[in-house]
């Protein structure tokens, strides 16, 4: 499964997905572990690159804040409706708010009556968990596009074991593009790490911009490389250590 990484130049920008990259997958979003070399080898890769890391997530800015604490990274939040850039300055897409939170209140029944279901409300953006009772993959699937249906400016984007209800146009290859065009990542080359189809935007952005692009474990996928999650930490510890 795992790929030898390639070597990169000191003009690369890092951007790396959260759960399934930086952590493994936990039964439920609350209770993933953030191993302490985690926080060190961003730390240390982002002073190697001139501050050139963000992450890129569907978790909310304040709870991937406070899993990377005391790191404060550039970082794109709910797939990139909420971005807090380099300088901290934080660009918000809440168009659809309202017509989410109404979807949420349409799917909160069906979470209340199966036990193991999750609803994650978060600032701009909704998800639906059901990776404890994946029987009711195909329940939530439907349920979900009930949920949404008549709103306008809401997709629906499956990811594993989870449905999330984000801003229409918005997605994580938009949310590098535009880290792309600012300092101190304009002008390097791209490198993205992630584990799900919702990588795949940014995957396909990085592809076109001449970077490197790396899928964690398996699927299908428009990466270059694949690897796992101790392959991918030993290959970022010898660049930080040598950039």
């Amino acid at each position: 499964m795992t790929e030898s990484l390639p070597p990169v130049s000191p003009n690369t920008a890092f951007f790396i997905d959260f759960d399934g990259t930086l952590v493994d997958i936990a039964p439920r979003p609350e209770l993933v572990e953030v191993e302490p070399r985690v926080i060190d080898l961003l730390g240390a890769l982002a002073g190697r690159f001139d501050h050139a890391v963000a992450v890129v997530t569907g978790r909310s800015l304040d709870v991937v804040d406070g899993f990377l604490a005391p790191l404060k990274l550039p970082a794109a939040a709910e797939h990139g409706s909420i971005r807090r850039d380099a300088s901290g300055r934080v660009h918000e897409d809440v168009r659809t708010i309202h017509a989410i939170e109404l979807a949420a209140g349409r799917l909160q029944p069906l979470v209340e009556a199966n036990p193991g279901l999750l609803l994650e409300r978060k600032q701009a953006s909704v998800a639906l968990h059901f990776r404890q009772r994946p029987e009711l993959a195909e329940t939530c699937r439907e349920a979900v596009a009930q949920a949404v249906d008549g709103a306008e400016g809401i997709v629906v984007l499956p990811g594993k074991m989870i449905f999330e209800l984000r801003p229409q146009g918005i997605d994580k290859g938009v949310a590098v593009s535009a880290f792309l065009a600012e300092a101190p990542f304009k002008g390097r080359v791209p490198v993205y790490m992630g584990d799900d189809v919702t990588d795949e935007h940014a995957f396909a952005v990085v592809n076109e911009r001449g970077g490197i692009s790396i899928k964690i474990d398996d699927g299908d996928t428009l990466a270059q490389y694949r690897t796992d999650r101790a392959g991918l930490f030993a290959w970022l510890s010898g660049l930080a250590e040598t950039a």
